[in-house]
């Protein structure tokens, strides 16, 4: 089994030399399986490893004893390891959620903050190659696109799922060659959850059908995620040449239908910050559009609303709509696996941060990091990049903030320029009113250092004075074109 999981890392480049691992462990056959098999191959992979445990707050005492047993476990191995104690129940309740959805939340919140804080660079759940089948049955059973046929990924974002090539039946093999107990967990037994059902009534009636569904079900999610790749490869170029910032084109109808559907939905995931509860209802809403007269409009989940103008559908967001906890993103580069806490939110928007550190906002989506380089040699070439930028950071004096537009704020065209009021700045480059509001600033204050995506204040370009490089690198989507 060590070898067929070090084959699966290597074919989907999970795990480079020199990687800081964090591996989420319930306790559970698969978690305990997946934080042994890590530890055995660790030096062969060259890489690092700390384990993560979430207390949901569900089971009580069981709970409780599930948390002390992966301490302890952890301990006669010798991997470090956190515990984060939380109240799932309470959390869900608060927000409208289910318990499931709840609990998946705050797991993949903490384990995106363990992984922040022991300086972790990829995130290991134990997912194995059943899961993946009912996952498709699920997604199917919901209804779908393709997209929702994939299963689970191998690899998204930090996220890496090392065991998805593997059966519970040789995880377990695996654990009574090792003589390695672990616990269980009751409430996987319950058949009121979803996936508890069709792991336990329905995936077995599909494998006294034929005893291989399961592996049919994951190779079948492997070939409809090289589907989608396709598509989405092809709806992308489409988009380049048919969207134009929030407006669908009316040469999108040119195109074939799924092509249509793919960048529709697409869009409407980047002006919500969230694809959950996006429907292929919503998408023929917007299709639709096209077919009718100017100034018809279609209202949509988040606040959005879609109208028809003379050039095509047009896409935004209501003014003064409130966001929901929906908005909130997936673990980093994690779609479907639940929103985070977004600090974004939680802050109004604002949030402040200081170099060495990194955050992540738009639903999750994006991802902003800074760090001090000293003069060097490497001073002699400045990124042109149009998301890394260098600040001369000895004339940055406060505290810097990633907001969003606020009354007041301006920037410099040039060092010791004239001032130029952020407005007037977005009216001259012509950017529509009901964008605005979503493209991210970097602010000393109400001074405008970046505004991301764009130009930045010529108060602090490089010079042959400057001594400290501040670097700011941004990674997402594109903000705007």
């Amino acid at each position: 089994m060590i070898g067929k999981v070090y084959s699966f890392i290597k074919q989907h480049h999970m795990i480079e030399r020199g990687d800081h691992i964090l591996a989420g462990v319930s306790g559970g056959a698969d978690s305990v399986c997946l934080l042994l098999v890590l530890k055995e191959l660790s030096q062969r992979l060259g890489c690092t490893l700390t384990a993560v445990h979430v207390e949901h707050g569900i089971r009580g005492a069981e709970s409780l004893s599930d948390m002390r047993f992966v301490e302890g476990l952890c301990e006669t191995q010798k991997i470090p390891c956190l515990v984060c104690r939380c109240d799932a129940p309470g959390f869900a309740r608060a927000r409208g959620m289910s318990l499931e959805e709840g609990a998946r939340a705050l797991r993949y919140g903490f384990f995106r903050q363990a992984a922040e804080q022991t300086g972790a660079n990829r995130i290991a759940v134990a997912h194995n190659r059943e899961d993946c089948g009912e996952t498709l049955l699920f997604h199917l059973a919901r209804g779908t696109g393709l997209r929702g046929l994939c299963g689970i990924a191998p690899v998204r974002g930090a996220v890496i799922r090392p065991l998805l090539g593997t059966g519970r039946k040789e995880i377990e093999a695996y654990l009574v060659e090792k003589e390695q107990m672990f616990c269980i967990d009751r409430t996987n037994q319950e058949t009121a959850y979803s996936r508890n059902k069709i792991r336990h009534q329905i995936l077995p009636l599909l494998t006294e059908i034929n005893e291989g569904a399961a592996d049919h079900l994951y190779q079948s999610a492997e070939r409809f995620r090289e589907a989608a790749e396709l598509v989405e490869g092809l709806a992308e170029e489409a988009a380049k040449r048919r969207v134009s910032g929030w407006l669908l084109m009316d040469s999108l109808c040119e195109e074939p239908p799924l092509i249509q559907k793919t960048v529709v939905l697409s869009l409407l995931g980047e002006c919500a910050g969230s694809r959950k509860d996006l429907t292929a209802v919503h998408v023929e809403k917007v299709l639709e559009l096209f077919t009718k007269q100017t100034g018809r409009q279609v209202s949509l989940p988040y606040g959005m609303e879609a109208f028809r103008t003379y050039k095509g559908v047009q896409l935004r967001r209501k003014e003064g709509a409130a966001r929901t906890e929906a908005d909130g993103g997936a673990c980093p580069g994690e779609a479907g696996e639940g929103p985070l806490f977004d600090l974004e939110e939680a802050l109004n928007g604002a949030v402040s941060f200081q170099p060495g550190s990194s955050l992540r906002f738009g639903g999750g989506s994006w991802h902003i990091s800074c760090r001090i380089l000293e003069k060097k040699e490497e001073f002699q070439k400045i990124p042109q990049k149009k998301y890394t930028k260098w600040f001369d950071y000895d004339k940055i004096k406060d505290t810097l903030l990633k907001r969003k537009r606020s009354p007041g704020d301006y920037f410099l065209l040039e060092d010791g320029g004239g001032r130029q009021k952020l407005k007037n700045f977005f009216i001259n480059e012509k950017i529509p009113k009901e964008f605005r509001e979503r493209i991210p600033l970097l602010t000393n204050g109400t001074h405008v250092l970046w505004i991301i995506g764009y130009r930045i204040s010529g108060a602090y370009k490089i010079t042959e004075d400057t001594e400290r490089v501040l670097e700011v690198q941004v990674n997402g989507g594109c903000i705007h074109e």
